[in-house]
């Protein structure tokens, strides 16, 4: 499962999800829409597999982010 996160500006470690997507191509082109309206869109594209650590926190994998 892939998940991509809008950076909101001026907020420290403040993220809002924009999607969950089973497909990564999917999940590229919602970004690259997102681009197209604003070219300064700061975003995180990761992936979950479902797992939890030992605290139940998602493991996640950052894939790409700017």
């Amino acid at each position: 499962m892939y998940h991509v996160y809008k950076k909101e500006k001026n907020v420290y470690d403040a993220k809002v999800l924009l999607g969950d997507y089973k497909d990564l191509d999917e999940a590229d082109k919602r970004i690259e829409e997102e681009l197209a309206k604003d070219p300064n869109f700061k975003y995180s594209l990761e992936e979950t597999t479902g797992h939890v650590n030992n605290y139940g926190d998602l493991i996640v994998d950052i894939i790409e982010e700017n």
